[in-house]
């Protein structure tokens, strides 16, 4: 495994629990920080919000000599990336420096794996990109485009109030330091989990992007958000490749979305299951296990 001990930016101890690759990388005028771990198929895995590269932790630490190259980009404004104001953040730049990051990628082919927010950004910037998408691992993610009469959900209807959302999300680090309250496997989270999950956005200045993300989220059918989300959602309705679901049943905030998504991927099995929203977190062996399969990973020990 390739190990970078000269990156300063993340502090000893949580490098000694990311003991990966890290580099940054211009996308835009932006810097975007990546961890990757291993070499062969390039397969990008995007977290959503409120969270950074660290929630696939778990998968990459379970995924061992195979022929893949685990590649891992904290979203601009997450992780260790760079920090912007709430103003900057949109989809259609979060799909833009998404594809300005596939295009250092030299294969025409990738993989992807998703969750929350990393679906439709992920998808977004490896279509403008021009990348080929020959696998993907869909878990708790939306990637259809609401329709008339839609009713956002209560944890993105919060984010639309003024001041309050401001105070909880600014103020509070909701939803990250409420980590335990979502879990619905006891004892997911460790305190390192929780301190690790808090470290880049422990300053305020640097926590805009929980916030920003959750507004991301159309409250309206005028939501700027849309025309990429239908342009994602018309892709993937003539995807035929290799796919799977892995959905973890007791999500509070997107329960209702795992039946929509079955339905636009219609070739892919869903595998279901006892984890809340972050399912790489709570039950990683069952991303693992679908990453392997889809992307057809052996193992290079002889």
């Amino acid at each position: 495994m390739r190990k970078n001990t000269i990156y300063k930016k993340i502090p000893s101890w949580l490098i000694d629990e990311l003991p990966y690759f890290h580099y940054d990388i211009k996308v835009g005028q932006r810097q975007m920080h990546v961890m990757e771990k291993g070499s062969g198929k390039p397969i990008v895995l995007v977290h959503g919000n409120p969270m950074w590269g660290y929630l696939y932790k778990k998968v990459l630490n379970q995924i061992e000599d195979q022929d893949a190259r685990l590649i891992v980009p904290d979203l601009v404004g997450f992780g260790f990336s760079e920090k912007i104001k709430l103003k900057e953040h949109s989809l259609e730049s979060h799909t833009e420096w998404m594809a300005d990051f596939f295009r250092t990628i030299k294969e025409d082919s990738i993989g992807l794996v998703i969750h929350d927010w990393g679906g439709m950004i992920g998808v977004a910037g490896a279509i403008r990109a021009g990348k080929k998408i020959d696998g993907i691992v869909v878990m708790n993610t939306s990637v259809t485009a609401p329709k008339e009469g839609f009713t956002p959900t209560w944890f993105h209807a919060l984010s639309h109030i003024p001041i309050i959302s401001d105070i909880l999300f600014r103020l509070f680090n909701f939803p990250q330091a409420f980590l335990k309250k979502f879990e619905s496997i006891p004892g997911s989270y460790s305190d390192k989990d929780i301190k690790s999950y808090k470290y880049p956005f422990k300053k305020i200045k640097n926590n805009a992007g929980p916030l920003a993300l959750a507004r991301m989220v159309p409250n309206s059918m005028a939501h700027p958000s849309i025309p990429i989300e239908q342009e994602v959602e018309e892709f993937l309705k003539s995807y035929k490749g290799p796919a799977e679901i892995v959905w973890g049943m007791n999500d509070s905030v997107m329960w209702k979305l795992r039946r929509r998504t079955a339905r636009l991927f219609s070739q892919a099995d869903t595998i279901k299951t006892d984890a809340g929203h972050f399912v790489q977190h709570e039950t990683p062996g069952k991303v693992v296990k679908s990453i392997i399969k889809i992307f057809k990973l052996s193992s290079k020990k002889i």
